[in-house]
């Protein structure tokens, strides 16, 4: 009971704290916990409903799911700012923000790679399987709790690190970030050109066709399905 009054009482304070000031070096670790924590989440979610390990990774190198990293950064942007507003407020932007975003990135991949990352199809008030209100409520819960008390804890943890070594740490791992993002975007064009019949054509898709085939690319992204009649391309 003590416990459950002090989540009470810290969530009752929240309403009054003022936002948080995050910066750009608190915002590349932030996407690179969030990324990291979600993707060991979901893993062992995945296990422990399913019974078998599978793969959730988002990106071609590293333990790394951004849909998560790139939550806590919309969360950051767009919620954390409303912290001064009743709980219930910032309750329905997180949901609005969450299923939102969850709604374009799933367009994005069957419009443009043909792939169905995630899909709730069988659930009820779903948008086109991309997102449902049940996930967007999940997204308002997680996004409450990471403005008001996860998103604190997270700038006074990168606060921790010392300066001299935050900067340089910073650029290296913003600059990986960007490289692993691009590399990714290429791969997921290359796998569907393959997947399409085309054969590789030029130095890049022949470097990929090497390095990220299909075997690779079907064990990295082990619960997309990919099927280039669903790409509007």
């Amino acid at each position: 009971m003590q416990i459950v009054g002090s989540i009470r009482k810290g969530f009752s304070q929240a309403e009054t704290r003022r936002p948080v000031e995050a910066r750009f070096y608190h915002l590349v670790w932030i996407f690179l916990l969030c990324s990291f924590i979600g993707l060991v989440g979901e893993t062992l979610v995945s296990y422990i409903v399913d019974g078998r390990w599978e793969s959730r990774a988002g990106f071609v190198v590293g333990p790394l799911s951004p849909i998560y990293g790139a939550g806590a950064l919309l969360f950051t942007a767009f919620v954390n700012p409303l912290r001064s507003k009743p709980l219930a407020i910032q309750y329905g932007a997180a949901a609005l923000i969450g299923g939102l975003f969850e709604y374009l990135a799933g367009w994005f991949f069957e419009t443009r790679y043909g792939i169905v990352a995630w899909s709730y199809i069988d659930q009820p008030f779903n948008l086109h399987g991309h997102t449902c209100l049940a996930i967007a409520l999940v997204w308002g819960a997680i996004g409450l709790a990471w403005t008001l008390w996860a998103l604190p804890k997270a700038v006074a943890l990168v606060e921790r690190i010392p300066d001299n070594v935050r900067k340089p740490l910073t650029m290296l791992a913003f600059a990986f970030l960007i490289a692993d993002a691009a590399c990714t975007l290429v791969a997921f064009d290359c796998w569907f050109l393959r997947t399409s019949g085309a054969a590789p054509s030029d130095a890049a898709q022949l470097f990929f066709a090497t390095y990220f085939n299909d075997s690779f690319m079907q064990a990295r992204f082990e619960t997309m399905s990919m099927w280039p009649a669903l790409a509007a391309r």
